[in-house]
């Protein structure tokens, strides 16, 4: 019964893809870990600020697609590792930005060849043909789900 049921999920979208988010999240996380001892959240912070930021907590959680509190721990976390640094918005005062140090800016530029050659392994099995394919079939579907998410 339990295998008929596996079967079943293994022909939704959504389900195929949350478990290669999550066998890809594992292996990448292992990574992080070993070899520049942060988690998976603090490392999705320290690329979506430096490559964006400086952010808000929701801009933040958007961008990593986070939740609020999960991105809200891991900015906290590198907060107290000097990674970030707080400051007010320009355009409103009552609004708190973080943004990278000097340091979070080193630690940015060791994460991006990191995930690039993670992200090079997991398109390895496609052609070149096959993953331009594939990149453009996913950008459709995710277009057309936010589309239904308005």
């Amino acid at each position: 019964m339990k295998g008929r049921r596996q079967a079943g999920l293994d022909q939704f979208l959504t389900y195929r893809l949350h478990a290669l988010t999550k066998r890809s999240d594992r292996g990448i996380a292992d990574v992080y870990r070993h070899k520049l001892d942060i988690s998976l959240p603090e490392a999705r912070v320290i690329a979506a600020v430096g490559a964006f930021g400086p952010f808000s907590i929701m801009e933040l959680a958007r961008h990593t697609n986070l939740d609020k509190s999960q991105a809200s721990r891991a900015a906290e976390a590198l907060l107290r590792q000097g990674l970030l640094e707080r400051s007010a918005s320009d355009e409103d005062g009552r609004i708190v930005l973080i943004a990278l140090t000097v340091d979070g800016r080193a630690l940015y530029r060791k994460i991006m060849p990191i995930v690039r050659k993670w992200n090079e392994g997991l398109l390895a099995c496609l052609s070149d043909s096959e993953r331009q394919t594939f990149e453009r079939l996913l950008d459709k579907v995710a277009t057309h789900a936010a589309e239904r998410d308005d």
